[in-house]
């Protein structure tokens, strides 16, 4: 592969890792808001229960919980729902990643390779630049 190639390839190799880095701080802090808020949901839930089953509660109190509930749980199913896809948007930008690091990873190692040929190439054109010295003299 010629230099510039090898190059272009490295430079986009570390664009696009660079990139899955974002994307999965994205996808973490995304995965965080939306645990936050099911836990909300959550504790709000478990905050109102407690309270309607108060024995000093009156009646109107537990009726209204019951009628809040219905909405609470739904709140809870779509904040819930809402966590999953982030956490699995997550795991699919930690994969991304991964494979962006390969990819990386391959192509340093592919420039070192060709670093290391360089510099045995000069080095035997240097060994040979003083041979043929030692002979014309």
């Amino acid at each position: 592969m010629p230099r510039d190639v090898l190059q272009s390839v490295l430079r986009l190799r570390r664009l696009a890792h660079g990139e899955a880095v974002r994307a999965l701080s994205s996808a973490l802090s995304q995965e965080t808001h939306a645990q936050s808020a099911a836990d909300a949901v959550e504790r709000e839930i478990a905050r109102e229960t407690e309270i309607a089953c108060n024995l000093a509660a009156d009646d109107a109190a537990v009726e209204a919980y019951g009628a809040w509930l219905t909405g609470a749980r739904h709140r809870a199913e779509v904040a819930r729902a809402a966590a999953e896809r982030a956490e699995a948007e997550t795991a699919r930008s930690r994969a991304a990643l991964n494979l962006a690091r390969a990819g990386l990873e391959a192509a340093e190692a592919l420039a070192a390779d060709r670093a290391a040929q360089d510099a045995e190439a000069e080095t035997r054109r240097e060994q040979h630049a003083l041979d043929d010295l030692t002979r014309r003299a």
